[in-house]
């Protein structure tokens, strides 16, 4: 994707190559700061050609404007989504122009895209453009991928979807809803495995991360700019929303919930059907609603 800033802000004369997070910003790309996270403001030090909406009242150093275009708003978010569409749609015309090319063995893949030697893929698979898939993976029937570059040994079983469009909606000054582009992508190491059903959001305006030897069992649903730290199990019906952090070895159980931008901390174990609303140290157990820490006599010896 390159988009123009210049067809809707006229006094800024840069493009743009995608989306970032103001946590990560990276050069070139366009992002939006709310009062809530006004600290991230930043993050931009040492970058240009960022375009960037701020909520009124967040001090920008002089520093930062010099390098970026910066665009006040009441409603950063929303703002951001109305430029967000426009590039969107520029970069959707671009990508219907592409096609999607039958394979022998009955999948799809559209253009430029990489697959490692020794991969075993089944009918009815879907691999979209400029998706990078390592050596030795295994994809089964029905499965979707989009908007990835996942490592070595990947196995993703029937109808998973990686690289969905995330949820991630602004309201207009009336109250109406309006969904945000995504614009990131996943990105993925090597032995992870999706379970069948599952689905991956892309990043909306950064990445999903899922990290070496992570394994996702069926029906559960990973959101947009989760990193998924090496090792973690992640049982049948989990929920986890954006932003989620979860550390090394840990383990969510089945049907456990997980709220937005929430850290979990290395070796945590969150238990079956438990719904995690604030951040868990390293090495905690969680049950009920709301999640809260467990006794290791009592209740574990049990």
């Amino acid at each position: 994707m390159q988009f123009s800033v210049e067809k809707v802000y006229p006094q800024y004369h840069f493009t743009i190559t995608g989306a970032s997070y103001g946590g990560a910003p990276r050069d070139g790309t366009m992002l939006y700061i709310t009062a809530k996270v006004a600290y991230l403001v930043e993050h931009l030090k040492e970058h240009r050609n960022c375009l960037c909406f701020v909520e009124k009242g967040i001090h920008v150093p002089e520093e930062i404007s010099r390098d970026n275009g910066i665009i006040y708003s009441e409603n950063p978010a929303y703002t951001y989504a109305v430029f967000a569409m426009e590039a969107a749609r520029e970069m959707q015309e671009e990508e219907r122009k592409k096609g999607y090319k039958l394979q022998p063995g009955g999948y799809y893949t559209g253009e430029n895209v990489r697959i490692g030697a020794d991969a075993y893929i089944e009918p009815n698979v879907l691999i979209g453009h400029d998706v990078q898939i390592g050596k030795n993976a295994v994809i089964l029937a029905g499965s979707v991928i989009k908007h990835a570059v996942i490592g070595d040994f990947f196995l993703c079983r029937e109808n998973a979807v990686v690289g969905d469009y995330s949820f991630t909606i602004a309201g207009d000054d009336q109250g109406n809803n309006f969904r945000i582009p995504s614009m990131g992508r996943v990105l993925m190491g090597d032995h992870v495995e999706i379970g069948a059903g599952s689905d991956v959001a892309m990043g909306a305006c950064g990445d999903t991360v899922i990290e070496d030897y992570v394994k996702v069992d069926a029906l559960a649903y990973i959101g947009h700019e989760a990193h998924v730290h090496k090792n973690v199990e992640i049982m049948a019906g989990v929920m986890m929303a954006g932003f989620v952090e979860l550390g090394a070895n840990s383990c969510l159980g089945m049907n456990s919930s997980v709220r937005n931008r929430i850290a979990l901390g290395q070796s945590c174990m969150v238990g079956m059907g438990a719904v995690v609303t604030r951040a868990v140290g390293q090495g905690v157990t969680v049950a009920g609603n709301p999640a809260r820490e467990l006794a290791i006599r009592g209740v574990l010896a049990e």
